[in-house]
């Protein structure tokens, strides 16, 4: 317990004794300043205990008054007087406004040096230092221990919520809980993280202290290398002292160097399983070799797969550390393979049940800053790996071209047919021969037949629904769909005919969809390049 005004008063041989403002030796003393200024509030900092014989606290009780309240307003922890010298006894004004503000005011007699004093605080002080250092090293000693034992993350929380007395969360960049001691602690999470997110900025990497609903609550980031890996919250009833900051700080070192270490694990074992995915997709293994392969990842090479395409507008290598964070926490059985190639992040997955598609795009998408797009494939065995790439791909390219979050390539509906053309060319020999009628007259008139008719069948031949997205009367688009009519030798009012404009313009967007794709990674290509 540090000490306090009142210790001194206690203290054997020290013949001083508390004349006003008893009720506030209860403040700590953390240093011992003499002055006989007037006024010597421009030198203190709060929480000394000042000693002085009077020379500078004035002749009239408003001045012995007013002088008290100086030091009052400084903070100081007590007051205390010498008699026999200015005073023989102290000031009543000087008592009386002390007694007022609850200001602890003692007699030093002639007889009791200031340096006894003086000598009496240094002692204790030193004392409380040592013992300060001696218990954080203790408890330093007790978190790098459970290091060195291999108990890593949990075990430094473990050891540094005995040594605070209270409660420690560690959690991700994306509020999700690593570890919480005791495990109850985890309950305080959202309350924290709220805090987190309302008052951080861009730059994360400073520390919070907040009390919550009676929890003194201090959040920092766990840095290492310069990047934030985590965040380390420590709470408890009472304030956080000079030793609960000092464990603190001990623990994020540590927390640093394990989480360092396990980002290097991790990104090894990427490569390592990103290297078995694009040996598979490649067909270099055998089908025995590849249910091997599997196992050793930790498959049931004896329950089907399922490829997963991610895109989105951040750069991949970004993408790729949000996609294997978001499987990490929400990959079916825990098992997944992860391969950046071109402009996508391609995985492989074992699913439990149909509609998993929903719940990893989205655990990847929290992770990421920017748009997270999925196409799955169909679940296959082993064997039909090939085949669920594939589809993966096309899925992902019908999100690129309608703007879907996720789709699986099973729910593409007339896409599967076009998809299935993977001839470039034979989708655009195929939108020619039905739409190059209307593009030769819209180039010629600066017509706008292909829009409309685009317009035209989304809104299921409706006129006026069409008509309201083109911005045009309804009989401006019925005069459009006769030209349509006429230069195509169809009619709409026919279904096979509808259908056959609905795929020729389905097969332009896919076609100017994978156009753009391919310039974009082009340009990318270029920069790095550069």
């Amino acid at each position: 317990m540090p000490l306090t005004v009142g210790d001194l008063f206690r203290t054997p041989g020290l013949d001083i004794r508390v004349v006003a403002g008893s009720r506030g030796a209860t403040a700590p003393i953390r240093w011992v300043h003499q002055s006989e200024l007037e006024d010597p509030t421009p030198w203190l900092k709060g929480g000394e205990l000042m000693l002085t014989l009077g020379i500078g606290v004035g002749k009239t009780p408003a001045r012995q008054r007013a002088y008290v309240r100086r030091l009052i307003g400084t903070g100081l922890a007590g007051l205390g007087f010498g008699t026999g010298f200015s005073y023989r006894s102290v000031p009543k004004a000087i008592v009386d406004e002390a007694d007022r503000a609850g200001f602890a005011v003692f007699e030093v007699p002639y007889a009791v040096p200031f340096i006894a004093i003086t000598e009496v605080v240094f002692t204790r002080l030193v004392a409380e230092q040592y013992e300060l250092l001696s218990r954080s090293l203790d408890a330093e000693h007790s978190l790098t221990r459970a290091v060195l034992d291999g108990h890593g993350v949990p075990g430094i929380v473990a050891a540094l919520r005995r040594a605070v007395s209270g409660w420690v969360v560690v959690f991700d960049l994306h509020g999700s809980l690593t570890v919480a001691e005791p495990p109850s602690a985890e309950l305080y999470l959202p309350r924290v993280w709220s805090e987190l997110q309302t008052s951080r900025s861009e730059d994360v990497r400073f520390s919070l202290s907040v009390v919550d609903r009676g929890q003194h609550i201090a959040i920092q980031p766990v840095v290492a290398q310069g990047r934030v890996e985590a965040y380390l919250a420590v709470g408890k009833k009472d304030a956080m002292t000079q030793f609960d900051r000092i464990v603190s700080s001990h623990a994020l070192a540590l927390l640093a160097l394990e989480l360092s270490k396990a980002r290097a694990v991790s990104e090894t074992e990427r490569r390592l399983k990103g290297d078995v995915l694009d040996k598979l997709v490649a067909g270099e293994f055998d089908a025995a070799s590849a249910r091997q392969a599997l196992a050793r990842v930790g498959f049931d090479p004896d329950r089907p797969v399922a490829a997963v395409a991610f895109g989105g507008d951040e750069p991949m290598e970004r993408l790729a550390t949000a996609c294997e964070e978001g499987l990490g926490h929400h990959a079916p059985r825990g098992a997944f393979l992860l391969s950046i190639r071109d402009d996508l992040v391609l995985a492989l997955v074992q699913p439990d049940e149909l509609g998993y598609l929903r719940g990893i795009r989205d655990a990847v998408a929290t992770r990421s800053r920017g748009a997270v797009l999925a196409g799955g494939g169909a679940t296959v065995p082993v064997e039909g790996l090939l085949q669920s790439v594939r589809e993966a791909r096309y899925a992902l390219q019908v999100c690129r071209t309608e703007g879907r979050q996720q789709a699986e390539f099973e729910d593409l509906g007339t896409y599967q047919l076009l998809l299935s053309l993977q001839d470039p060319e034979a989708l655009r020999t195929f939108a020619d021969s039905v739409l190059a009628p209307l593009d030769r007259y819209d180039s010629a008139h600066g017509g706008e037949l292909v829009p409309s008719l685009h317009a035209f069948l989304e809104r299921n031949a409706r006129w006026e629904s069409a008509a309201a997205d083109l911005l045009v009367h309804r009989h401006t688009l019925r005069y459009r769909m006769r030209k349509v009519e006429e230069l195509s030798g169809r009619r709409l009012s026919s279904a096979r005919d509808r259908m056959e404009f609905f795929l020729a313009l389905r097969a332009r967007d896919l076609l100017e969809s994978d156009a753009g794709r391919r310039a974009r990674a082009g340009s990318e290509s270029e920069r790095a390049a550069r």
